[in-house]
């Protein structure tokens, strides 16, 4: 396990040796990979970004993405995530506000995907052979009105997607209700440390269901690119416990990335919503999951300021709990009913109750 918040020395920036599954023991029990995940790496090293961007500048935030890039490869990190927005900067913006939807700087700052910020960040994948999760905003190509708040997913072959952001924060704390469209899937993207599932912010902190929905389709990792507001010490310890929480009830390591600025001098959330602070970002990049036999548990974890998060991660711990609780197989057989049952009772609330 790599400390809290460490960036590897020079000396140490090797990715450690994967050995098979079938060498490897915990205890004096050897772990059993599920035949579904036996294609796959069994050990990851993951980084995630506590970062600042320059609002506004998507050719200065490329460039800043791209260092960060290189320094996490020359540590060996296989798969790295940058804070919500993080091409563009998270923007409170009073024209969007007045007009209802997007305004002309939010159409200037947006990308299709594919497109130019896309394809380089690729090309720097490729080199690396590594996988990155960015946030950004995304354009619609078919409807240049539609935008995005977006995390595009891509790896050594390529872009594999993007995440839509789901649940909009509104006004009058934030604008991107205004500004984006809500996204429509909770897919999960193949890679080869297997199926990995991407939220956005409110997503991830504050609606549960998401990471449940994305672990039953087999996501063995959930990232959340995230710009998470500073709010004093209970704010972060808050973080803290969300994120170990969704990899402990869900068997997942989980991977927040937060972007970072300014000085946290309020003492609660609330002073920023009275407007005692401006709109700072907590940092406190955090990679959580089980560690068994333990619960919940904190790899490592980022700072107030700019910096790379690293944490070793053994698959094989999650498939411990899976031999301890199968709980997608039961989902899938005995428990199916009560899959069936939430499911009905979705339903009712989006729709009402079935006409009689």
């Amino acid at each position: 396990m790599c400390p809290i918040g460490r960036t590897l020395p020079r000396s140490d920036r090797r990715p450690k040796p994967r050995p098979e599954a079938a060498d490897r023991k915990s205890g004096d029990n050897t772990t059993v990979i599920p035949e579904r995940y036996s294609g796959y790496e069994t050990r990851l090293r993951a980084g995630a970004v506590d970062f600042t961007p320059v609002p506004g500048d998507a050719a200065a935030n490329l460039e800043k993405l791209t260092g960060w890039i290189d320094e996490a490869a020359s540590a060996g990190v296989g798969l790295l995530v940058f804070p919500e927005e993080a091409l563009t900067g998270a923007i409170h913006c009073d024209d969007c506000e007045h007009l209802g939807g997007p305004c002309d700087l939010h159409r200037s700052l947006a990308e299709t995907v594919p497109g130019p910020s896309t394809e380089a960040l690729a090309r720097q994948a490729a080199d690396h052979d590594m996988y990155l999760v960015v946030g950004m905003i995304e354009q619609d190509p078919d409807d240049p009105d539609a935008l995005y708040n977006a995390a595009a997913v891509i790896g050594p072959e390529g872009i594999l997607g993007t995440y839509r952001k789901l649940h909009l924060g509104s006004l009058p704390f934030v604008t991107e209700g205004v500004s984006f469209r809500p996204g429509s899937s909770l897919d999960v993207f193949e890679t080869r440390y297997g199926p990995i599932g991407v939220q956005i912010c409110y997503d991830f902190w504050l609606n549960p269901e998401g990471s449940r929905l994305q672990a039953l389709q087999g996501a063995r990792i959930i990232v959340n690119p995230t710009a998470a507001f500073a709010g004093g010490p209970d704010k972060v310890e808050s973080m803290r416990r969300v994120a170990a929480t969704r990899g402990q009830e869900n068997f997942v390591f989980t991977i927040s990335a937060n972007q970072v600025s300014g000085v946290d001098n309020g003492e609660s959330l609330e002073d920023s919503f009275d407007g005692a602070l401006p709109a700072n970002y907590a940092g406190h990049s955090l990679i959580c999951g089980p560690h068994f036999p333990d619960f919940s548990h904190i790899y490592a974890e980022g700072s107030d300021t700019e910096g790379l998060v690293i944490a070793d991660l053994d698959f094989e711990v999650l498939h411990r709990w899976d031999d301890v609780c199968p709980w997608r197989q039961w989902r899938a057989t005995h428990q199916s009913g009560t899959s069936e049952l939430f499911a009905t009772e979705f339903a009712k609330l989006v729709h009402g109750p079935p006409a009689q």
